[in-house]
């Protein structure tokens, strides 16, 4: 049996101590889900541990493993910050789009950028950009994924996601 395993079992029975190694465990990640979104470091904090609490009073149906136990309380985060987002924020998610996303090719230069200035340039994109960049690149969801949390259709992920692609490109290129 794994520690993980034993963890589990331990939380089932809310045991403190096996809780609170629990939400060591998923504190960092779920957190940074939820920044991506909301950000602000307060309301993110908030969210990751409503996300962790709401995990806790369902972790008695639980049966996955590590990685998949963390997946679930980010997926839960996640759903809060956009609902977070959608009450806080004036702006819409997205922009409207056709039904096809935009064929956006790849340059044949390659350049080499800091974490800290791509990182700034994603929290610069418009908000609908930002979430489906997070979304799809940093918390590894699919479109159709994404398309069912936003309530939108797949196809306008993928055109959000490839333009704010080519808008980042166009930033680090006059940075460049």
């Amino acid at each position: 049996m794994s520690r993980f395993d034993e963890l589990l079992i331990s939380c089932k029975k809310q045991n403190p101590q096996a809780m609170m190694e629990m939400y060591d465990i998923c504190a960092k990640p779920v957190y940074n889900a939820s920044l991506h979104i909301v950000m602000n470091e307060f309301d993110a904090e908030e969210i990751m541990q409503d996300s962790i609490l709401k995990a806790f009073d369902n972790i008695g149906k639980f049966l996955g493993t590590e990685k998949e136990f963390v997946a679930f309380v980010k997926r839960i985060a996640i759903n809060k910050s956009i609902d977070w987002f959608r009450k806080n924020k004036k702006t819409p998610f997205f922009t409207e789009v056709g039904n096809e996303a935009e064929d956006i090719s790849d340059d044949d230069e390659e350049q080499i950028f800091s974490f800290e200035m791509i990182k700034e340039k994603i929290d610069s994109l418009p908000a609908g950009y930002r979430m489906v960049i997070n979304l799809h690149l940093i918390d590894e969801l699919g479109f159709e994924e994404i398309a069912e949390i936003m309530n939108v259709k797949p196809s306008t992920v993928r055109s959000q996601y490839f333009r704010a692609k080519e808008k980042l490109r166009k930033e680090l290129a006059v940075k460049s």
